[in-house]
């Protein structure tokens, strides 16, 4: 690092932490710690989940101690109410093919290699049901968690308990603890010895795939005060959007489902199979960024480029960014090729100014959003998407007006689109923050379309397709505010969450950073995650230092795109070294989540620095209480013990060598180690991402 220093507060506050002895020998200590009990990410395995289909045409999954009994299809959300079943041999497995009132639904019941997936097809129908699933009412046994994923930014992700009906609160009738859950894409079942079930399609080109848990609470006895049978229910599906159907026909993607002795493991296993299948854009480069929109917002002006763009001539060392990125406020939304006056005529001096100084130059562009004020709107209104009364939707505001959003599926529109990136890639950019997508994704039976047969992500994907093909293969894509699963290949990188605030909020600081543990385990598998910006600056901030640390340290750990808004020029010396600090591998690296699902206060998170034949250990306390936590080495680095050193830019600090790991941490707290097979410090020019610290 550039001087090695470390100031000597910080190497008192080590020490006043207890963390100069938080490495155990000491039986006596380690007791005052809870141990977390999972079975260790290091030994993961696969199983195989079996069928058994029943006479009636019904069908069992059983997944390790996971059972799913009684499961048939179901359409709309009510069973298929069967005329006759018919049953038989398929390739890799057994057919079902149900006779209903419009015609016939066919199930392929497959087995694979370590898989088993239901393949489904609609016949005889003139339009497609709003929604269908192959696997419904599926009694679910075995399974005291769910995975649950969210549709796009913003989530809601994670491991949730399926909760049990409590004793009744009150007389009033009705007030039943019922609930049901919805997850998209990919989702998990999980045992209390964590075995699990995960579901999802590997081909997410036509349709949004959702899966949903919910339970029927029963009760017994006079006035309601006794539990009945309390059972829960799963299904897996499609939104087919009662589209129209060619030839009366349609053939669904399967679904998919793995089982293994991990929740993080399992769902890895399956997001890499749906990463194969669409093609991801995982070989480009890990994204270095610097971009103005946490800091001037939509303020930010060509006079305040060239400012920045001057800062960072002045560095010494430069800073190694890949990217500038000029975010929103250079126009009207939807008048792209328009500026306003405080930016020149063209963006190609922009980008010019961005490219002479070996960055790549970054655009703001939110496809299908329309201002009111914008020109697109005032002079197209056949462009704007419309309800069934013939309104303009309204899709948000901000402090000019009103937004409405584009009609995806429209000729002129797909013209217009075309034409705006083809002009920004001949300026010159090749960084793309593509924002809203998630208004290109309007389910026809919410909205008119000027085109119809398609659903709302056939016709997501062809603007996606219109924008890739424009803006070449090397450009470089970041969605925001995006559904996922229809991004899969298009996109490099996306947001998985909402905009930081200037200082820690549960509500916000907290949910960013469970949505980034939640979605680690497709991070650098589908694209780079990203997390938002860091913020290390002392403007415009109330996050204390210890705070900008930890996020900042999360950020750059979990291996996804970081990047930062702040002014390099008034940054502190002891923050711009942790920027160089957070410098990525080229190649994208994902760090590893040893106790997700498992029952730990803290976030853990591991890379392997396999040049130092070491590992790099974060550990992050996100709550607002101090926590005092202890992991066995083998959980952590699959060996039974090692040297641990505490790690900060430019310093280390050795503990000993120990078999576990002990921490206390206080609110928002976060430590670094590094834990090798050698009594040796890291290099004091090593970055987090285990490369020398770069000097050009």
């Amino acid at each position: 690092m550039p001087d090695g220093s470390f100031e000597r507060r910080t190497f008192l506050k080590l020490m006043g932490t207890g963390l100069g002895a938080s490495c155990v020998p000491l039986s006596g200590f380690s007791q005052l710690f809870q141990l977390p009990t999972a079975v260790s990410h290091i030994d993961f395995a696969l199983g195989k989940p079996e069928w058994i289909l029943h006479d009636d045409g019904t069908f069992d999954i059983y997944a390790g101690t996971i059972r799913l009994t009684n499961c048939r299809p179901s359409i709309n959300g009510q069973s298929i109410f069967v005329r006759n079943t018919f049953m038989g041999d398929s390739p890799k497995g057994k057919r079902i093919i149900y006779e209903v009132d419009d015609g016939f639904v066919m199930l392929d019941l497959r087995t694979h290699s370590n898989t088993i997936s239901i393949g489904a097809e609609l016949s005889g129908m003139k339009n497609a049901p709003t929604w269908f699933n192959p696997l419904g009412e599926g009694y679910l046994t075995g399974a005291n968690r769910f995975f649950k994923q969210g549709l796009g930014t913003g989530g809601q992700s994670g491991i949730f308990d399926i909760r049990k009906s409590s004793t009744k609160k009150s007389t009033k009738y009705p007030e039943e603890e019922a609930w049901s859950y919805d997850s998209f894409m990919m989702t998990g079942l999980i045992a209390e010895n964590g075995d699990t079930l995960s579901i999802g399609a590997y081909e997410q080109a036509d349709f949004i795939q959702r899966s949903s848990i919910f339970n029927r609470p029963r009760r017994k006895g006079l006035g309601d005060n006794h539990f009945g049978d309390e059972a829960v229910f799963f299904e897996s599906g499609f939104a087919t959007e009662n589209i129209p159907l060619k030839d009366e026909f349609i053939k669904l993607p399967d679904l998919f489902i793995y089982t293994g002795n991990q929740p993080y493991g399992t769902m890895q296993n399956l997001a890499w199979s749906i990463s194969e299948q669409n093609q991801a854009r995982r070989d480009t480069d890990t994204n270095y960024f610097w971009t103005s929109a946490q800091d001037f917002r939509t303020s930010f002006s060509y006079k305040y480029l060239l400012d920045q763009l001057k800062i960072l001539d002045e560095i010494k060392p430069s800073i190694p960014l890949q990217t500038v990125h000029v975010g929103s406020g250079y126009c009207i939304p939807g008048d792209w090729l328009d500026t306003l006056d405080n930016w020149p005529k063209s963006m190609e001096d922009v980008a010019r100014e961005i490219f002479r100084r070996r960055y790549r130059a970054g655009i703001y562009v939110a496809p299908f959003v329309a201002h009111e004020k914008s020109r697109i709107f005032r002079n197209h209104p056949r462009w704007i998407l419309k309800d069934y009364d013939d309104k303009p939707i309204e899709m948000g505001s901000d402090s000019e007006g009103k937004l409405y959003a584009l009609d995806a599926s429209h000729e002129d529109v797909k013209g217009y689109l075309t034409k705006v990136f083809r002009s920004f890639r001949k300026m010159g950019f090749t960084y793309y923050e593509l924002d809203c997508l998630e208004w290109g994704l309007k389910d026809s039976s919410e909205a008119q379309h000027a085109k119809k047969g398609k659903s709302s992500v056939q016709m997501l994907r062809a603007i996606m397709e219109i924008i890739r093909e424009e803006i070449g293969a090397g450009s470089f894509i970041t969605a925001n505010k995006a559904p996922y699963s229809p991004l899969i290949g298009f996109v490099d990188s996306v947001r998985i969450d909402q905009d930081h605030s200037w200082k820690w909020d549960e509500e916000i600081t907290g949910h960013i950073l469970q949505e980034s543990y939640s979605t680690q385990y497709f991070n650098n598998v589908f694209w780079q995650n990203d997390p938002d910006v860091v913020f290390l600056r002392n403007y415009k901030s109330d996050f204390t230092n210890d705070e900008q640390k930890s996020l900042a340290l999360w950020a750059g750990f979990t291996g996804g795109a970081i990047g930062i808004s702040d002014n390099f020029k008034t940054m502190e010396p002891e923050k711009l070294q942790l920027w160089r600090f957070l410098e990525p591998n080229k190649r994208p690296q994902s760090a590893i989540l040893p106790f997700w699902g498992a029952d730990v206060k803290n976030k853990v998170a591991i890379r392997k620095l396999k040049k130092e034949r070491a590992w790099a250990v974060l550990i992050l306390n996100d709550s607002s209480k101090s926590v005092s936590e202890t992991y066995q080495m083998y959980d952590l680095i699959g060996l039974k013990e090692a040297w641990v050193f505490v790690w900060e830019p430019g310093f280390s600090l050795g503990l000993g060598k120990g078999s576990r790991l002990s921490v206390m941490l206080s609110g928002h707290e976060s430590k670094l180690y590094y834990i090798s097979e050698e009594k040796e410090n890291p290099a004091l020019n090593l970055t987090i991402s285990g490369q020398e610290f770069s000097n050009d």
